[in-house]
């Protein structure tokens, strides 16, 4: 007899597996993550190009920004500037520093004699009402063709004073804090009184200081040999300048207490 199970039998039909599921041919998966690795590799080499050009557009900037504003200067020229802003800063603050010192002083009573003395020959000197001498320099100014101007006139004050001039005269005028130049029909006038040429500049102060900073690349000098002017520059140790203000009491200003 024959068993009904006896004979050929079908084989087992297998399960299906999904498609998300089935495993990988061999290769597919490495291929894969070398297309991700090259993706990943090309933008890092993207983003760091675009940081580099950056960079280079940011310094490009920065330079042209100097050039515009030096451009006319040496970098001799650059360096005595500089190193003439830092000594005359330091000189300002000892100054007021002193100043200070004996302003509180004679405040108190403490001061002896000899500080009150110092404190008004200072202010006789700042004040232009006495003679003074010392070491400077003498700046000759003979006008060609164009008539040098107030503009130009001021110019050379400034660069004066910001060298550290501590007494300044130009053809017989004192210059002080109120000092004005004033073009006129009949020419220049200085402290309202009118100056002919040649111009003559008498300043007291550190001789070099002086002489580089009024003859650096479009300053003071330079604008004046612009226009057809001969300027002569002479370093002395001494320079004397006589001529003196005289200084009209203060009608609203009163004097308080620097505490107050």
């Amino acid at each position: 007899m024959t068993d009904e199970h006896d004979g050929p039998q079908e084989p087992a039909e297998q399960p299906q597996v999904p498609a998300a599921q089935q495993p990988e041919q061999p290769g597919r998966g490495a291929t894969r993550r070398r297309s991700g690795r090259g993706r990943s590799l090309r933008a890092q080499l993207l983003i760091g190009l675009m940081s580099v050009l950056l960079g280079l557009g940011i310094v490009a900037q920065v330079r042209q920004t100097e050039q515009d504003e030096f451009a006319a200067l040496r970098q001799d020229d650059l360096v005595r500037l500089m190193s003439e802003v830092t000594e005359r800063n330091q000189q300002l603050t000892e100054e007021r520093t002193q100043l200070r010192r004996d302003l509180s002083a004679l405040s108190s009573g403490s001061g002896d004699r000899q500080v009150a003395e110092d404190y008004a020959q200072l202010q006789a000197i700042l004040a232009g009402t006495v003679p003074v001498e010392g070491p400077g320099v003498v700046v000759t100014v003979v006008p060609g063709d164009q008539p040098v101007d107030a503009q130009r006139m001021v110019h050379m004050l400034e660069e004066m004073r910001n060298a550290g001039a501590e007494a300044i005269s130009v053809s017989g005028q004192r210059l002080t804090a109120s000092s004005a130049f004033v073009d006129t029909v009949d020419g220049l006038q200085v402290n309202g009184v009118s100056i002919s040429a040649p111009y003559e500049w008498r300043a007291i102060g550190g001789p070099e200081t002086l002489a580089v900073a009024l003859d650096i690349p479009g300053g003071a000098m330079a604008s004046m040999r612009n226009i057809g002017a001969s300027v002569d520059l002479v370093e002395r140790d001494l320079v004397q300048i006589t001529a003196v203000r005289d200084v009209d009491q203060p009608e609203h200003a009163e004097v308080t207490d620097p505490e107050d």
